[in-house]
């Protein structure tokens, strides 16, 4: 097992309500995860609310696997910005 460090963003929070804004919390993983299973197996996260994910920093995909002490960002779909007119 490996730990991962996760923070949810925007209305993800939901599913930590205990967390403050911007605190990350530990997680532990197997060792050959990916990042699409954190986010369905492990966090348990409905798959079309997680839009946006950064690995240390980085937007990542689900395929990617992890490595213990990754820091992972998860963000649902955003809306907003110029509409082109």
């Amino acid at each position: 097992m490996m730990q991962i460090h996760v923070k949810l963003y925007a209305s993800l929070r939901r599913h930590r309500p205990e967390l403050a804004i911007g605190q990350s919390f530990e997680c532990a993983a197997p060792d050959d995860i990916t990042v699409g299973h954190l986010i369905d197996g492990v966090l348990r996260l409905p798959n079309a609310e997680v839009a946006i994910v950064l690995v240390n920093g980085v937007h990542s995909e689900r395929e990617r696997p992890l490595s213990d002490g990754d820091q992972i960002a998860l963000w649902p779909p955003i809306a907003g910005g110029a509409d082109g007119n």
